[in-house]
């Protein structure tokens, strides 16, 4: 029994703990009253207290608003987000219909409000009209809306009320003549015109004055116009009248379009054009072909532009680039100098010369060549990297200018560095060494040549060389020479072997000819036949002597074609259908010899065009060359140091001249001249062994 009491008493308490609102001890939670009722901070649901209370059910709550939130509900209805059993639920709280308002959303706070329900009277705050001698003026009411609200009581004052250009006043009894201009109702009054004038009024001139019924007399103002008036007055700067555009539009003023209008100071208002912009606005409209816009440039410059760096600044003019300042890129791929560290060029510098030779002797292996540019912004590169090392024979340099505008022209020196063979003579220079050899001399594969080793004068013999050995004077024709250091020219066959021996005799070499009954030490040039003489046309050669003489038809071949320079110790095949002595078959003429293309008529200084493979200069061109040998028929198959035919009536020239076509200078054409006959365009080259 005494359990069934405890249990009880504690049943008992457990629900007084718990009430779910029916009141009691204050210090018990109510667990549905939205209130802490025991003072501990927590309400309703959140207190432990109400754990058992079947109302509340923990973590299971779903809110249906937010705290603070109110609401519209069934158009009139007010409600607020409020706790009910533990969770926010919406709950009625003010009916508006009651209030004679409705419910509305405040569209800035987002929650609903009671508003007045009503009708405006009047349209805008602050307007006034006249009611009963009453000011009476539009003010927003408490009720939401805007009615006529009575502001001054004319009759008190004893003024009238009047509406004078909208506007409702009280105003004293007017009396128009009085000479008071009483404003608003009277513009002006005699000659008071309230300080205003024409041109206060908005015209361009005129005197203003006051009419009998206190306004304004407008016929002078009005015979000088105003802006709205209906005219355009050009005279007082208007540029057009309400639609009146003067014909006028964006594109006649030079904006690229848009719509054009007349602004209310009878000027155009240019709002839309300028929108589709102009030249001159400072904007490029590259879509209307603008390339700038005064300084506005685009960051371009005349360098920009493909122009040279000796450039000006680069303008602007009607929004396209104003070029003239822009200077061209320069062309100028020349040279102002070329230099070598050791030999001399052959020819002399110019910039419009482009091949050059220089001949070093075998002591020299190393050699620098050295260029100036013409123009200061083109560029130079010479290759190989200089100094360059020089191996025996030719070996080529390459100069390349590079101009501004990326024209290029090249140079070509040929460094010649001589073969211990080669021999030097005080009198005539270099003698180049000639390798024995063999060759095919004509389209027949059998007609071969072979040919002994000997040494061949650098250049043709020159007309000062020819009056230092000899002591003669000089018989070239000087109408057709440069100066003294071209080909002597005007001798005959026995004029250059007289010269041989002479020069022979000139170094302590041995004569290699001998005339009969001719002494060559005592010999006067005027002793010389200048027609056939038989003595001379018997002239013998000892082939053993180590003095000078005229190269045989085959030495002279031999030494055109280069040799076996290109396949040493092979026989040359190919070397007698050379188009000229140093022809690679690309290489052009003009650079190796004086012809009737490139001599003005005339010779030229021996050596200044380029040399073949083995070193030799002018072996086609400038002047023909005599051979020892007579002039005949080769005899075919194999032939060993052939010295021609036993006799004949002239002997062999070779080379071609400075008067002659491209096809005198071939390697295989050969020529026959009398041994007596003197020719301008004839000279002779020396050989020794």
């Amino acid at each position: 029994m005494r359990n069934l009491i405890l249990i009880a008493v504690v049943f008992t308490f457990a629900l007084i703990a718990c009430d779910d609102g029916g009141g009691g001890d204050p210090a018990v939670e109510i667990c549905n009253n939205a209130a802490d009722d025991d003072g501990d901070g927590l309400f309703d649901c959140d207190d432990p207290d109400c754990a058992g209370y079947s109302g509340c059910q923990a973590n299971n709550c779903t809110p249906e608003c937010e705290e603070g939130e109110s609401q519209c509900a069934g158009g009139a209805m007010l409600q607020v987000c409020a706790l009910v059993q533990g969770c926010n639920a919406w709950v009625d709280d003010t009916d508006c219909d009651s209030l004679s308002q409705v419910c509305q959303v405040n569209g800035t706070t987002g929650n609903a409000e009671c508003v007045a329900t009503c009708q405006n009277v009047c349209l805008t705050v602050g307007d006034t009209r006249c009611s009963n001698n009453i000011v009476q003026t539009c003010t927003l009411q408490g009720t939401g809306c805007l009615d006529w609200e009575d502001t001054e009581n004319c009759t008190a004052t004893s003024q009238s009320c009047s509406t004078v250009s909208g506007d409702a006043a009280c105003i004293n009894e007017i009396t128009c003549g009085d000479g008071i201009a009483q404003t608003p109702v009277e513009e002006c009054d005699g000659t008071d015109l309230h300080s205003e004038t024409c041109v206060s009024l908005g015209y361009y001139g005129g005197t203003l004055s006051c009419r009998g019924t206190c306004e304004f007399n407008l016929d002078s103002c009005e015979t000088f116009g105003r802006c709205s008036d209906g005219e355009i007055q050009d005279l007082y700067g208007e540029e057009c009248e309400g639609v009146n555009l003067n014909g006028a539009s964006c594109e006649s003023l030079g904006y690229y379009g848009g719509q054009l209008f007349c602004g209310g100071d009878c000027r155009f208002d240019l709002t839309q054009c300028e929108a589709s912009g102009r030249c001159g606005d400072g904007v490029i409209h590259m879509a209307q072909g603008e390339e700038c816009d005064g300084s506005n440039l685009s960051s371009q410059t005349c360098l920009t532009l493909g122009y040279g760096q000796e450039s000006g600044a680069l303008g602007c003019m009607g929004c396209m680039f104003d070029e003239t300042a822009c200077v061209p890129k320069n062309t100028n791929a020349d040279l102002s100098s070329l230099t070598v560290s050791a030999g001399t060029l052959t020819p002399a510098f110019t910039a419009g010369t482009t091949s050059y030779a220089v001949t070093v002797l075998t002591s020299v292996t190393t050699l620098t060549v050295a260029a100036t540019k013409a123009d200061t912004y083109a560029s130079v590169n010479i290759t190989p990297a200089q100094p360059m090392t020089l191996t025996l024979g030719d070996n080529p340099a390459t100069v390349t200018v590079t101009a501004e505008s990326g024209a290029s022209k090249e140079y070509m020196v040929t460094v010649i560095r001589l073969s211990p063979n080669d021999l030097s003579s005080p009198n005539i220079g270099m003698l180049k060494y000639v390798p024995a050899g063999t060759f095919q001399r004509d389209s027949t594969p059998t007609n071969l040549s072979m040919v002994t080793e000997f040494r061949m004068s650098q250049h043709e013999i020159t007309r000062a060389q020819w009056t230092a050995v000899t002591g003669w004077a000089d018989p070239s024709d000087v109408t057709v020479s440069s100066g003294t250091g071209d080909p002597v020219q005007q001798v005959n066959w026995y004029d250059a072997i007289a010269f041989c021996n002479k020069l022979s005799l000139l170094e302590g070499l041995t004569p290699v000819y001998t005339v009969s009954g001719v002494d060559f030490t005592t010999l006067t040039y005027a002793q010389i036949p200048a027609a056939s003489n038989a003595t001379w046309n018997e002239a013998t050669a000892n082939w053993s002597a180590n003095g000078y003489r005229l190269p045989t038809e085959a030495e002279w071949m031999w030494a055109a074609m280069g040799a076996d320079t290109e396949n040493p110790g092979v026989t040359n095949t190919t070397g007698y259908l050379k188009a000229f002595a140093g022809s690679t078959g690309s290489n052009a003429i003009g650079d190796y010899a004086w012809y009737s293309v490139n001599s003005t008529s005339k010779t030229h200084p021996a050596g200044t065009k380029l040399p073949n493979e083995l070193g030799l200069y002018d072996l086609s061109g400038n002047v023909f060359e005599l051979a020892w040998d007579w002039y005949g028929t080769y005899p075919t198959g194999t032939q060993t140091d052939y010295r021609g035919a036993a006799s004949g009536v002239s002997r062999v020239i070779r080379g071609g001249y400075w008067g002659g076509p491209a096809s005198y200078c071939t390697v295989a054409v050969r020529y026959g001249y009398g041994p007596f006959g003197r020719d301008d365009g004839i000279g002779f080259r020396v050989v020794r062994p």
